[in-house]
């Protein structure tokens, strides 16, 4: 038996490592066509374009494990049971559990490549690559997110729209609000670096409004000395998408958040995304076993190849619409995380029994 969980091991991981291999070699292609078009813009030239290419590999592999995963057990096992060896295996008395099993195990080693890929390696070099292309484009680069940073500082609602290389802001709006919660003045800033010594923010550019009963009185402020609950120590991940984030990064800032009154949906949706990701990985391979089990010798590589782009369109849908109700409904991302795993894994284990 140890023979044939070997034998299978072998087949399912080098099936999905080529999937895999295929999977990134494709985005990083497209993302190469669509880098190409700021080539020449300030310093971005040919080799900071393959730089960032060759950063954002880790990152790559992990987004593309699900699909590989899939594709790998459709086509590993598909290639078995093309050649009759799964026949051969069910007549010495295997059970069909017991082969999908043996390819899970595969899926389970992967799985854990692909936690300590997307925990460790992922986030830092992904860091470094988005950090390289914008400071190759323009040393004086701003990193958006496209909405901004709120934060509650004592009497101030703060929000910062860029978050700049080597801790500095850009873009910051401070509303001061009385005791009554009613707007008191508002505070614009061009830029705002943070002084070590002092710790605290310098802000230059600044124009402050004063809203009186009957005027608004506005005036230019040349530098403004501002204490404030943004750590400048968790500017990078202010600057990098959730999704890019580890995890312990993810619930450090989480907490952040909720500490200050803000919603922190988007980075716990993306903290539950990374810990149920090694279950998704496995839910994913095993949906593809009723596709080999149910049509032995009867499916070409072709069809299996389009069983499974059909599906992880459907898994990659589903969490998008998740994602989207927890932004807009405010439900629990834990629950947006687990219900596409529920429902794939509930399908493939339906599919399963009638079989048998």
């Amino acid at each position: 038996m140890r023979l044939l969980d070997r034998y299978i091991f072998r087949t399912v991981v080098g099936a999905a490592l080529v999937a895999l291999l295929v999977l990134v070699a494709l985005e990083t292609f497209f993302t190469l066509l669509v880098e190409l078009e700021d080539l020449g813009t300030g310093n971005y030239d040919l080799l900071a374009i393959l730089q960032y290419l060759l950063l954002t590999l880790p990152r790559r592999a992990y987004d593309s494990f699900p699909m590989a995963l899939l594709l790998g057990g459709l086509l590993g096992m598909g290639a078995l049971s093309a050649g009759s060896e799964l026949v051969v295996m069910r007549g010495a008395g295997v059970s069909v559990m017991r082969l999908v099993y043996s390819a899970l195990r595969a899926g389970l080693v992967l799985s854990l490549l692909a936690l300590a890929l997307g925990e460790f390696a992922a986030p830092l070099a992904e860091r470094k690559a988005e950090m390289g292309r914008s400071l190759a484009k323009d040393a004086s680069v701003e990193i958006r997110d496209g909405r901004g940073f709120w934060a509650r500082d004592g009497a101030y609602f703060v929000n910062v729209q860029a978050v700049r290389p080597h801790k500095k802001l850009g873009d910051i709006t401070l509303y001061e609000v009385d005791a009554n919660s009613a707007l008191k003045a508002v505070i614009r800033a061009d830029s705002a670096s943070y002084d070590a010594a002092s710790k605290r923010w310098l802000l230059s550019g600044a124009r402050r409004s004063d809203l009186g009963p009957e005027a608004v009185v506005a005036e230019p402020v040349a530098a403004i000395a501002w204490n404030s609950v943004i750590d400048p120590a968790k500017l990078d991940v202010l600057a990098a998408k959730p999704e890019t984030l580890a995890m312990r990064d993810l619930a450090t800032f989480s907490g952040y958040l909720r500490d200050n009154g803000l919603d922190a949906g988007r980075y716990e949706l993306a903290f539950w995304t990374k810990v149920l990701a090694p279950l998704a990985n496995l839910t994913m391979l095993f949906i593809a076993m009723p596709f080999i089990f149910a049509h032995q010798r009867n499916a070409a590589a072709g069809q299996r190849l389009l069983i499974g782009i059909f599906i992880g369109i459907g898994f990659f849908l589903a969490n998008r619409v998740l994602a989207n109700v927890v932004v807009v409904y405010g439900a629990p991302p834990v629950f947006a995380a687990a219900l596409p795993i529920a429902v794939f894994l509930g399908g493939g284990a339906l599919a399963m029994r009638r079989m048998r």
